[in-house]
Formats: C-alpha cells, sequence, structure tokens
C-alpha cells in the first residue's frame, strides 16, 4: 500500500526536480528523502527519477506517477476537510418532516437562512401529520421533525418548543357569520365542525373539544380529515367550520373566509415542537435547530429580511 507520506514526498520532488530544496520544503534532511525516493520506486518496481550529479528529472513513469499521486494527495486532503465539516454540521443531509401548516409560516424563513449559512448541507423535506411524523422518527426515517405538541409519549425523543401558533376560524364564504371580523366561541355552540382527528394528532386535535369546553358547550364534528387542505375543502363546500391554523389565511381558498377567535380568556393555540430521537447523532440537527431558535427569536418568520449571520453571532 502506497503511503500518503511518500506520495507527498515524491510530488515535492518532482516539482524541485532537486532533492536539496525538496528536502527543505518537507522539513527533513536530504539523505532520508533520497532512501525514500528509492524504495518508493523498489515498491513500485520501475524507476520514477532519473538522478545524476547535475540534475534530476522524472521518468515517463515518474511523470505519470506524479499527476496521480497529485491527484491521491487532493482527494485525501478533501477527505478529511468534508468528514471534518460533516462533523461540525456544515456538510450533510438533513431529513426533515413537518406539518404542513408550519410551511405557511415559520419554515421558509428558516429554510432560505439554513441554505444561505450552510449552502453544502443538502435538506430532505416530508410534511406529514403529527403521528406520522413521530413514526418515521422512531423507525430512523428521518432526523428531524417540526411537529405539533403536546405528545402523550416523548421518552425516547429529545424536544426542543419553537413557537406557539394562533388558531382562526374558517367558515364557508356564503356562511351568516361571513362579513364577521371576529368571533367569541360560545357564539358557534349551535354549528357543525369538521375536525381533525386524534389519531393523527392528539395534541392539535384536542384544542377544539378543549376551546369548546371553555365556551360551555361540546362541539358537533359532523367530518374529519388529516390534512388541513382537506379540511378547508369541505368548509368550502359548506358541510361545517373549522378551527384552523392562523397560517392557512395564506392560501387564500375561494369560497372560505376566516375570522379571528375574540374570547376575553386566552384564546385557543397550539405549540410548534421541534422532535429528535435520542438515538440519532446527525450532527445537522444541533446546527439546524440552532437557526431555527435564532430566526423565531428575532420574528423573521414574519417576513423580516434575512441578512447572512455574522461569525459574533453564531
Amino acid at each position: 500500500m502506497l503511503e500518503l507520506r511518500l506520495a507527498r514526498q515524491f510530488v515535492v520532488v518532482s516539482e524541485e526536480l532537486n532533492f536539496r530544496r525538496a528536502a527543505e520544503r518537507l522539513h527533513m534532511s536530504q539523505p532520508p528523502l533520497s532512501v525514500a525516493m528509492q524504495n518508493l520506486e523498489t515498491m513500485i518496481g520501475t524507476k520514477l527519477l532519473d538522478r545524476s550529479k547535475h540534475h534530476v528529472r522524472l521518468t515517463p513513469a515518474g511523470q505519470i506517477f506524479y499527476k496521480d499521486a497529485r491527484r491521491l494527495l487532493q482527494m485525501s486532503e478533501q477527505a478529511v476537510e468534508r468528514a471534518r465539516r460533516t462533523g461540525e454540521g456544515l456538510e450533510g443531509l438533513l431529513r426533515l418532516s413537518f406539518v404542513p401548516s408550519a410551511a405557511l409560516d415559520v419554515l421558509p424563513a428558516i429554510f432560505k437562512r439554513f441554505q444561505m449559512d450552510y449552502p453544502t448541507v443538502q435538506l430532505k423535506l416530508t410534511a406529514e401529520t403529527t403521528n406520522r411524523q413521530l413514526e418515521d422518527l422512531r423507525c430512523g426515517h428521518t432526523d428531524l421533525a417540526l411537529l405539533v405538541g403536546p405528545l402523550n409519549d416523548a421518552r425516547d425523543l429529545n424536544l426542543l418548543d419553537l413557537q406557539s401558533q394562533q388558531f382562526a376560524l374558517a367558515i364557508p364564504s356564503g356562511h351568516a357569520l361571513a362579513s364577521r371580523q371576529k368571533i367569541r366561541m360560545r357564539e358557534l355552540a349551535a354549528e357543525p365542525f369538521v375536525a381533525f382527528p386524534s389519531s393523527e394528532g392528539a395534541g392539535f386535535a384536542a384544542t377544539l373539544p378543549n376551546a369548546c369546553k371553555a365556551a360551555g358547550f361540546l362541539p358537533k364534528v359532523v367530518q374529519e380529515a388529516s390534512q388541513m387542505q382537506a379540511i378547508l375543502t369541505l368548509v368550502a363546500g359548506g358541510l361545517g367550520i373549522a378551527l384552523v391554523p392562523s397560517s392557512m389565511r395564506r392560501l387564500r381558498m375561494e369560497d372560505v373566509c376566516f375570522l379571528e377567535i375574540a374570547d376575553t380568556h386566552p384564546p385557543p393555540t397550539y405549540g410548534l415542537v421541534f422532535a429528535s430521537s435520542k438515538e440519532n447523532d446527525n450532527p445537522v440537527v444541533p446546527v439546524f435547530l440552532a437557526i431555527a431558535q435564532r430566526i423565531v427569536a428575532s420574528g423573521m418568520t414574519k417576513g423580516s429580511s434575512t441578512k447572512p449571520i455574522t461569525d459574533a453571532e453564531r
């Protein structure tokens, strides 16, 4: 096996064509360098250097070996650098899943910042419900998930609260309340609801009955759908009203109006939570989480600019 040390020594000798100058560049004495080149030729089985008292020249075999040795050294340097960058989370792959509503609010600014600061890290993205995200995390199919809390069982997960999100009321555009801008939950006691199933995310699904109970009634659920766009489609079709993330306003869906929840008690909210398996050691995960926290803390998810983060801010 060719040692990188010998390849490096040969490259320097080939560039200098002088053993004394080559030895100085390599910070070694000349006799050991000469012996090393002789050993290299013996190992390869052919003459690489044509030596005389007055000159050193590369043989045809030496010229070929010089080009290949340089490529070998460059590749080894690249391998070391890529391993270092990957270990520091500066290069690699992050498999991230998220609840679809987050793509309308918090995630775009985070993605933009992350790709700006870490362009060599590849993001593999999937949009799923919370329960399916948890399955993917525990099976090792994803590295990180942005899901809706709270979680019933998170003993095997690392959790990081990201941001509290507001709800809005989605109603058909032909509904009697469509001209309103705000609504109190207690005004909805007689309304049919389209709801999110608890089987796909217990924390999110519990918001509707909890908000209705606080207003003094139990919701009349007539339909369920596991995707927010499907829920809005059912609302647009006049099948009921729905409590949805405020970020869904940005879809500007035809035949759907959105009202602000204006109760005197704290309005219903839900929490976005980052989750990763405790067994996952992908170094990109903490890097991504740090950026996400800075973006949310700075309020840049509301459409602010994304100037590069300086070294002092890292």
